[in-house]
């Protein structure tokens, strides 16, 4: 009898700390997906813009891991578009996303 009331406190307490252990976990996962995405964004903002000579993509040293999107499709952020792109980072399972878009007039 003594045995179960221990286990079951146990598995209460593990039920309600475990969600808050993950969500601290994703909330610094979190800051390498925004790296890479602003990374993105930034190198596609440089290269758009006609800076000569075009940088390289950027690596992620972290492991982490970009997609650039335009118009919902995947692009390669080649210069002398307008700036209707979206970067989206992801580190681990947490993924972050920058958008940037420019109006013609």
């Amino acid at each position: 009898l003594m045995l179960s009331a221990i286990l079951a406190i146990s598995l209460t307490l593990t039920s309600i700390f475990i969600p808050k252990i993950r969500s601290i976990t994703e909330a610094a996962d979190s800051i390498g997906a925004i790296y890479a995405a602003d990374s993105a964004m930034e190198w596609c903002l440089y290269n758009n813009r006609g800076n000569n000579p075009p940088l390289a993509q950027p690596v992620m040293a972290n492991g982490s891991t970009y997609q650039i999107f335009r118009d919902g499709n995947p692009s390669a952020c080649p210069g002398g578009e307008t700036l209707n792109y979206r970067t989206v980072g992801t580190f681990r399972r947490v993924s972050r996303s920058f958008q940037t878009s420019e109006l013609e007039l």
